[in-house]
């Protein structure tokens, strides 16, 4: 990153600047403090811990990016160059950078991957401070090493984005900087995410009495996410035709993370409290937030106060419509003809997930006394088809509640307790479980469906590599909510399936033939960002990028 600009500000808390978002962002921001006059109270702790978790949504952290974490940027960075989503390049005028992170004509130059890199060293800094100066604060011990433990966790998931998306990259674990440090290796960066998760893991509650908060349930979780990403990394030899000693997972010992993550999924599944809702449309609406928490466990709250942090909903994936009249998106995004045909017609999930667009004249239902419009269904050549999980609801009745017609206050699930139940199958499988692992797919089905749907759908779903099915059963369950591209990566999977998109077209304006033209076997990372480059010599790209 670009670490003069960042690491080394003599005024700092980029923690506490303008921060104070809805329900867990409630503390008073203050504007620049600095570091000398700050760390002195509890509520000095409590306000910079704050900080760290506005990086999760910030519209902008000094002066850079564009709502470029999980208010925007990631489910780009996440979802698109497989076949899950992808961009309607008409649609996007005002930035080709969302484009390009579709279609793989993006460089070291591209504005999202600048901004990620720095919104998620923002947090890395800022639980860097929490770290190193909050143990001297005379405050309450217990809130203390809670205090620490949400920090850890924190700066953990930082840098795991940053390793999933980019590969090694500098660790930077000091408030003391060398403005020219060189990129760590993937096993340093994966090394420091395991230690900051066990931390939170051993000391965080099952539950943080904060709503919004991470738990003890969350890092385990996480904990889970990297294990089975390092073993199956290890297991499909990503990245080694690349001969990139920096990116490379060949330390990894794919048994032990397996048999490590298969212990802790037990410990979530009986002990944790956390369950699948009834209703899977609930997981995604503003409206039913409280009962979403029941499976939520790692989420992005969004809403009005302090510098309002939303979700940008306008230029995510939803169904297309009027932004100000029917709470519709501008179609930047939509799905890919596959995401859709892996759902079989009696799996209840795929007409909660797809749908077409909102029309002008849309009725509306009530849930929870907000009003949603309803979407046309689906055609039959797909060509109006959209996503339908998130939606937002009558827009003026947003308006009269102080949110921007553009954006919304759904809070963003990173991670919920199905994924949770997708990766112990994947574990139990790996144990020689495979009764064991087929269960627990069921178990992710049973809701929404019909006994006999239930069949019908096991029936068609069946494939005799349970990996196959499995993968598969992942892009249903957890479309569009972030893993799908790493999935493809770790399971060495991507490459094969960008070169067999279907290039028939879903609806005129999009490209897939330029997604298949484009990818190249390296570009399971991306660039190291320009800025990056020229700020600080001594990093290096990774390979295949000259610009």
């Amino acid at each position: 990153m670009k670490l003069k600009y960042l690491l080394s500000c003599s005024i700092i808390l980029l923690s506490i600047f303008n921060v104070g978002c809805k329900k867990f962002l409630e503390e008073t921001p203050y504007s620049f403090v600095a570091t000398d006059n700050f760390y002195k109270t509890a509520t000095d702790a409590e306000l910079a811990l704050t900080g760290v978790y506005d990086v999760l949504n910030a519209s902008t952290i000094q002066g850079e990016g564009g709502s470029s974490t999980w208010g925007r940027g990631m489910q780009f960075l996440t979802s698109m160059g497989c076949d899950e989503l992808i961009t309607d390049a008409t649609k996007i005028t005002s930035d080709n950078n969302f484009v390009t992170i579709a279609n793989y004509t993006y460089t070291s130059e591209n504005t999202i991957l600048r901004s990620s890199w720095f919104f998620l060293y923002a947090g890395i800094t800022r639980a860097n401070f929490i770290i190193e100066r909050v143990p001297a604060i005379a405050m309450n011990e217990t809130r203390k090493k809670q205090i620490l433990a949400e920090a850890h966790f924190l700066r953990g998931m930082y840098y795991a984005y940053l390793g999933w998306l980019f590969g090694g990259v500098p660790v930077v674990n000091s408030t003391n900087v060398n403005l020219n440090q060189e990129r760590s290796t993937l096993k340093e960066v994966m090394s420091q995410v395991e230690s900051d998760f066990k931390v939170a893991y051993q000391d965080l509650p099952n539950r943080n009495p904060k709503v919004g908060r991470v738990n003890k349930y969350t890092a385990a979780g996480f904990l889970v996410k990297l294990y089975v990403y390092l073993a199956s990394c290890k297991e499909n030899s990503v990245g080694e035709a690349l001969n990139f000693p920096l990116n490379s997972f060949g330390w990894v010992d794919k048994d032990k993370f397996y048999a490590e993550a298969l212990t802790i999924c037990q410990d979530i599944y009986t002990q944790s409290g956390y369950s699948l809702i009834p209703s899977f449309n609930h997981l995604f609406l503003s409206a039913t937030e409280e009962t979403a928490r029941n499976e939520q466990m790692m989420l992005v709250q969004a809403g009005a106060g302090g510098n309002n942090e939303y979700i940008y909903y306008f230029n995510l994936a939803g169904p297309t419509g009027n932004y100000l009249t029917v709470g519709g998106t501008a179609g930047w995004m939509r799905p890919m003809r596959e995401a859709y045909t892996r759902f079989n017609v009696n799996d209840s999930r795929r007409n909660l997930s797809f749908s077409g667009n909102i029309a002008a004249a849309a009725t509306s239902q009530v849930i929870n006394g907000r009003k949603y419009f309803t979407p046309t269904t689906v055609s039959a050549s797909l060509s109006n088809i959209c996503l339908n999980k998130w939606r937002e609801d009558d827009p003026v009745d947003r308006a009269a509640r102080g949110i921007p017609a553009n954006s919304g206050e759904t809070d963003y699930g990173i991670l919920r307790y199905a994924d949770v139940l997708l990766m112990y199958a994947e574990c139990k499988y790996k144990a020689g479980d495979e009764p064991g692992a087929r269960a627990l797919l069921k178990e992710v089905r049973t809701r929404g469906n019909t006994p006999a749907n239930l069949n019908t759908i096991t029936t068609a779903y069946f494939k005799a590599n349970f990996m196959d099915e499995l993968i598969d059963e992942r892009s249903r369950e957890l479309l569009g909510e972030g893993w799908r591209r790493f999935d493809l990566i770790r399971f060495g999977k991507l490459k094969d399936v960008v070169a067999a998109l279907n290039t028939s077209i879903t609806f005129p304006t999009v490209n897939v033939t330029a997604v298949k033209d484009n990818f190249k076997d390296y570009k399971i990372w991306y660039p190291i960002p320009r800025r990056e480059l020229d700020t600080n010599k001594e990093l290096i790209p990774n390979p295949g990028y000259t610009n």
